[in-house]
């Protein structure tokens, strides 16, 4: 029965409620104010004058709400008789005090506390908190009064305390208040306790002020209240409160610190789950993701304070063990969450660092069955030490954490990597058993096939060779399906005894005479592997094992002391492929798709461009007793070397080749001449129907540099059949866009004519090709007699130009010359694009180089070449070559002035820009200054002058010196003195002190002046001027003067020396000229 004073109380919360009518007013402020006047009234207290805003009549009634909730409680604790604990104490006592309106009422009264008083004045407190954003649900772009901060902070201090103690009457010490109202506040308002409580309670001190400091006596109270509350009630509201946006970070943390305690108690994961997922259970729906990743980063979220071994030891075997549960009971939802924690345990899906210890643990529990021999179970076993799982446990756990979890690439290779070859091993086992159960087969064929078709090809490549290797141990397996990894045995050699009548009968009824019986025992058995390859269904995985395959068969012929087995291995997986992938119909069928047929000869040119290894060391000599130990008599020197002869083989009078490097050279042309046969008979074979074809033309192009000169030219043929296939092929595939008229559709046929004859493999052939495609890029009449651009689609132009600038390289004079003819022509008919193109690939990896790059004699020669297609270019432009002025002579100048390239490239640079002032001056009439200053300096500075002996001798030589220097020239040939250094004998040396690079300097100084000079009297000879004034600082005049003077008296090079002086009498000329006489 209620007390009047109870009753009293009760009859105020329905005041604040509003359960009595009243004259209703026209705003909530009002409703609010005359709720607290009757409550005042009510309460025998004076009515206080309310003139606030309505948060602040808001935020009285919340406390009024709060402290007639607390009155209530005490005095229904008052009343309530004391008795020992039991089932039945509890609220149930205090039943007939309270009723179902009361109850609803202090509900409400609840909520208002909340609502009204703790998120207003939790929120008017956070704004104070510098560097935190403000905790609600928007953010408010005003200035924050900070004024009445102190206060706000006093009130929601003083309201968290009284809340917490409806809950914990007697603090930290004492348990749970058993009445209605603490289960009412638990229930319904257990994560707006938590919340304010977490913000205010882990406060970091560097973000506290004197206004709003930590409140360090609300922390161990919600550590208190976590530890008596149930796991899943605790969890529910922890999580409700961790997705908030508007919580700080370190709320943030201290809310995933709270979680991961409750789970590192007793049966926390289990209790973890069952309080999550209780909806799911009940309705049957699957499990959101959002749930799942929250469960996954709470799962992975280690408590401050706890090692991380120590909480990934407890919390790692719980999240096993509910995957290899077998009871029926067990939610699916509840799996699957495990297995989403297991999986970010394993793999990091944000980017961040992910620590080694979690997956070490559970790689250890799942890996360790199929690793290691199994041990029978023993009775021991330590609580600290991670379960240990028998091989048909682990296999279920594994199934079932791939089946109930994304089935991510990382995640696979890291869990199923390393064991793939001993679950192929037991797989194979399995297949030959009758009596096994059908689910571990199946099982462990559908893991084996989900790794194979998710991970990498080299990964898959290379894991699958551990199996060919013979990995993967020997498994036993009883009529009960239990499985056991056994110690290996030597059975292949009891499989080679001799056969008994006995076991040639046995064998006959037990199949093993079939044709794919694996008789031997090889290991693998190369039925079921290739069997396994057909069911990845991954022709880039077969093509790639079919190659090494092949190589580890090549490699096992060639040497002597192979293993037989290994070697018969290798030739049973290559027919077995043969027979099984490259015959059927299917996608995996290697010959059907170019590219497999091409991996052999790429991965044969690979090896041939590859740094030879060093020979093995020799083996030691075997024990015991061999044929050396039995002669008596001592075998002479040359007996003993004719014997060695004999035994190879060969001739005494022969010099024995290396074999490994005939071997390879063989490989390697083999593959060549293969390449072009298929090319050849695959016509519609292009770089879009076999990708590999865009990495061959590199490997040739080595292959052209450095190969033996057998293979060169093997692999220029080979490139370029290539090229013009590439060519070929982007061609067709290019739509037509609009109607072609028919020049242009003359010119494709021609154009699809000549890359059809540039692969053919007969040198006039090719050379016809070339030639019609300089006719190709001609310019052609018009009717009228002016001259149009080519008819030729200029998106073929490129390709055109790489097909002649690898005729250049061609050691055949026709081929190089049509090659020339065809740059010359592609320069005519399409101007200044395609001349830019050649001077870039003139110069082209030159720029920047600072000598860290060295130049070898290919590419001097191939440069060199360009060269002389430039030559032939200048030539034919003639007039219109200034208009190309731009474009040729600054990286000509950039090249001459580079110290760090080879001479002879510099001499060619310089070659270019006299031809230039040969053909048309005006071309350069922009750089004039620069270069002659440049020539200059380089003549002044290159400049070697003669030997003081020989500067002395004004006099002819008489007849005893002449003697004398001949008998010196006869020694100095004798005694094999090498010849002084040339650039002809050394193309890639940088020394600039070779004449030539003079001699090309005082050649292009020449050729300038001679223009200079001619220009001028064409200009005073003519009436019409052309408007070109050439103007030389006198200063520049008289140091060119100077320069050249002292090369031509002292320039030990007798040609440079000739040069100079008609460069001088130029110079002299010019010099008249501008002085006006």
């Amino acid at each position: 029965m209620q007390s009047p004073e109870l009753l009293r109380y009760i009859t105020a919360g329905t005041i604040l409620v509003g359960s009595k009518p009243s004259e209703p007013p026209t705003n909530l402020r009002d409703v609010l104010s005359s709720r607290l006047n009757q409550l005042d009234q009510h309460l025998d207290r004076p009515v206080a004058d309310r003139q606030g805003q309505l948060e602040d009549v808001q935020l009285e009634t919340a406390q009024e709400a709060l402290n007639v909730v607390c009155k209530i409680q005490q005095l229904i604790v008052e009343d309530t008789p004391t008795v020992p604990s039991s089932k039945d104490s509890g609220p149930s006592q205090e039943t007939n005090l309270l009723g179902t309106r009361d109850l609803t009422y202090i509900r409400t009264l609840l909520s208002i506390a909340f609502k009204w008083g703790i998120e207003p004045l939790l929120r008017r407190v956070m704004d104070a908190i510098p560097t935190t954003s403000p905790v609600g649900d928007h953010t408010r772009a005003t200035l924050i009064d900070l004024t009445n901060v102190p206060e706000d902070y006093a009130r929601l201090r003083k309201l968290l305390l009284e809340l917490f103690k409806l809950v914990l009457p007697n603090g930290i010490q004492g348990t749970l208040a058993a009445t209605h109202i603490t289960i009412t506040l638990i229930d319904r308002h257990l994560a707006d306790l938590i919340r304010p409580s977490i913000c205010l309670g882990w406060l970091p001190k560097p973000l506290s002020s004197d206004s709003v400091r930590p409140m360090d006596d609300l922390r161990p109270l919600v550590m208190h209240l976590t530890s008596l509350l149930p796991v899943s009630k605790t969890v529910s509201a922890l999580i409700s409160i961790l997705p908030d946006k508007s919580l700080p970070s370190y709320g943030r943390r201290a809310c995933s610190f709270l979680l991961s305690k409750q789970l590192f108690g007793k049966n926390g994961v289990q209790g973890l789950l069952i309080a999550l997922f209780d909806e799911e259970e009940e309705s049957g729906e699957e499990a959101p993701l959002e749930k799942l990743e929250q469960v996954a980063k709470l799962m992975n979220t280690i408590p401050k304070g706890v090692r991380e071994v120590e909480y990934s030891q407890t919390i790692i075997p719980q999240l096993v063990a509910v995957l290899s549960s077998e009871s029926q009971t067990m939610p699916r939802s509840h799996k699957r969450a495990a297995a989403f924690s297991l999986s970010r345990a394993l793999i990091s899906f944000d980017g961040q660092d992910h620590s080694s210890v979690a997956p070490n643990i559970l790689l250890s529990i799942l890996q360790q069955p199929f690793l290691m021999v199994t041990q029978p179970p023993s009775d021991e076993s330590t609580h600290d030490a991670p379960r240990k799982l028998l091989p048909v446990d682990a296999l279920r756990t594994l199934q079932s954490l791939l089946t109930n979890t994304d089935p991510s690439p990382t995640l696979i290779s890291s869990l199923l990597t390393p064991i793939v070859p001993s679950l192929f091993s037991l797989w194979s086992r399995l297949e030959g058993l009758r009596t096994v159960d059908p689910s571990l087969r199946v099982s462990t064929q559908g893991i084996l096939e989900t790794w194979g078709r998710l991970v990498s090809t080299e990964e898959c490549v290379a894991t699958m060779w551990l199996i060919v290797s013979g990995e993967g141990g020997e498994w036993k397996v009883d009529i009960a399906g239990n499985i056991a990894r056994v110690e290996e045995s030597d059975q292949v050699q009891q499989r080679l005894s001799l056969f008994t009548p006995e076991d040639l009968r046995k064998a006959e009824e037990a199949g093993e005479f079939d044709v794919n019986a694996n008789i031997l025992q090889l290991r693998p058995d190369p039925v079921h592997f290739v069997r396994y390859l057909k069911l990845l269904n991954r022709s880039d995985v077969s093509g790639e094992i079919f190659v090494n395959l092949l190589e580890a068969y090549r490699q096992a012929k060639s040497v002597s002391d192979a293993d037989p087995m290994r070697t018969l291995l290798y030739l049973q997986l290559v027919m077995q492929i043969q027979s099984q992938i490259a015959t059927d119909d299917s996608s995996t069928n290697l010959f059907k798709k170019p590219a497999h047929i091409l991996s052999f000869v790429k991965h044969a040119l690979e090896s041939a461009i590859a740094p030879q290894a060093p020979p093995p060391p020799k083996r030691p000599k075997k024990d015991g007793l061999g044929l050396e130990d039995l002669r008596i008599v001592d075998v002479d020197e040359e007996d003993a070397e004719l014997d060695t002869l004999e035994q190879n083989g060969g001739d005494v009078e022969d010099d024995p080749e290396d074999p490994s490097a005939s071997s390879e050279n063989e490989m390697t042309s083999t593959a060549l001449n293969l390449l072009l046969s298929i090319l050849e008979a695959n016509t519609d074979l292009s770089a879009e129907t076999s990708p590999i074809l865009n990495e061959i033309p590199d490997l040739l192009e080595k292959l052209t540099k450095d190969g033996p000169p057998d293979i060169k030219q093997l692999a220029r043929e080979a490139r370029m059949v290539l090229t013009a296939r590439l060519a070929s092929s982007s061609m067709s595939s290019k739509p037509n866009q609009k109607k072609q008229t028919s020049d242009e559709q003359a010119a494709q046929e021609t154009y699809q004519k000549a890359l059809k004859l540039l692969q053919d493999p007969i040198l006039p052939v090719r050379a016809h090709g070339l030639l019609l495609l300089r006719q190709l890029v001609s310019s052609r009449s018009s009717p009228s007699g002016a001259l149009i651009p080519p008819a030729i689609d200029r998106a073929l132009v490129p390709g055109i130009l790489s097909i002649f600038l690898q005729s250049l390289q061609d050691d055949d004079s026709y081929i190089f010359l049509n090659a020339v003819q065809g740059l010359s022509a592609m320069v005519d008919g399409f101007g200044k694009e395609t001349l830019k193109g050649l001077v870039d690939m003139y110069v082209k990896g030159l720029d920047g180089l600072g000598g860290s790059v060295v130049i070898t004699k290919q590419d001097v020669d191939a440069r060199t070449r360009i060269g002389e297609a430039l030559g032939q270019v200048v030539k034919r432009c003639a007039e219109a070559l200034p208009g190309y002025g731009d474009i040729l002579v600054p990286p000509l100048f950039s090249i001459i002035r580079d110290t760090h390239l080879p001479t002879t490239l510099r001499t060619s640079a310089l070659s270019l820009l006299a031809l230039c002032a040969d053909v048309n001056p005006l071309a350069l009439f922009s750089y004039t200054v620069d270069l002659i200053t440049a020539m200059v300096d380089l003549l002044q500075v290159e400049s070697v002058p003669l030997k003081p002996e020989a500067t002395k001798k004004d006099k002819p030589p008489s007849e005893a010196e002449q003697t004398q220097e001949k008998n010196e020239k006869e020694q100095k040939s004798e005694s094999n003195v090498p010849p002084p250094p040339s650039m002809d004998a050394q193309p890639t040396s940088t020394n600039s002190k070779f004449p030539p690079l003079r001699r090309a300097a005082l050649h292009f100084l020449s050729l300038l002046t001679r223009s200079y000079i001619n220009q001028t009297v064409e200009n005073h000879r003519s009436s019409a001027s052309s408007g070109i004034v050439y103007g030389l600082p006198p200063a520049l005049l008289r140091r060119a003067k100077t320069t050249v003077g002292y090369v031509a008296a002292t320039d030990e090079d007798n040609v440079a020396r000739v040069m100079a002086r008609e460069v001088l009498e130029g110079l002299h000329s010019v010099e008249i000229i501008l002085l006006g006489l």
